[in-house]
């Protein structure tokens, strides 16, 4: 088990976005939440991507815990095993915020040089083989306005997968994308889950979700109900 979230609950003022919430992700599973607009989707991958402090429940990636409930207050892990918890788990946000002053290659390297993961060189050459692995070879020196949103898209994965992470989160990953590029991505998202990383991804697109999902967490009304596929 890669992800464990256990009775987790988030509100905002007297609005419950959802309350006593549970469930896991295994090493290498596509699952999917879906649910209408409003019932929490993206405030649940805030919660556990540490984006968003939820107000009870505990979030576990890889048997450390990223932040759980004590004394009826949420907890984050120390500061030094935070930051080694967060780089486990990566977000690519709906409208790809990629830094529009940088350049491709300059996005992706940007984390793991300000975090010193490995020398230049090597981050370097992780980048360009993630590059050539979502065939965008040729697009390193390419600022983000230069890009299909297609291939922004594609970017924002690899810059996510720059830093390795066990779980990585998708967030509306279809929206306001051709055919050919939904295709892409779901070959993308079944390549990543093949290394063994674990996907989340939050969609509107139902056809997706049934054509991608090992599992299913559906939101609603606060709550959740899991349908294995």
């Amino acid at each position: 088990m890669v992800l464990s979230v256990e009775n987790l609950s988030k509100s905002f003022g007297a609005n419950i976005v959802f309350h006593d919430i549970s469930f896991s992700v295994n090493k290498g599973e596509i699952v999917c939440i879906r649910g209408k607009s409003g019932e929490g989707k993206t405030t649940l991958l805030r919660c556990l991507t540490a984006l968003e402090t939820p107000d009870k429940g505990s979030v576990k990636i890889n048997n450390m815990y990223l932040c759980k409930e004590d004394s009826n207050h949420i907890k984050y892990a120390q500061k030094n095993e935070l930051q080694a918890i967060r780089q486990e788990i990566g977000l690519v946000f709906q409208n790809f915020n990629l830094f529009p002053h940088m350049n491709v290659m300059e996005n992706l390297m940007e984390a793991p040089l300000f975090l010193k993961k490995d020398s230049r060189e090597n981050i370097k050459s992780r980048a360009e083989e993630l590059l050539k692995s979502l065939e965008l070879e040729g697009k390193e020196d390419s600022y983000p306005f230069q890009l299909s949103g297609g291939q922004q898209q594609r970017v924002a994965i690899a810059r996510a997968c720059m830093l390795n992470p066990s779980v990585l989160c998708f967030d509306e990953p279809t929206s306001a994308l051709d055919e050919q590029t939904r295709g892409q991505i779901s070959k993308i998202i079944r390549y990543l889950s093949s290394k063994g990383i674990a996907i989340i991804i939050v969609t509107h697109d139902n056809a997706f979700a049934d054509e991608i999902a090992q599992k299913i967490i559906t939101m609603k009304d606060g709550k959740i109900t899991i349908e294995p596929k």
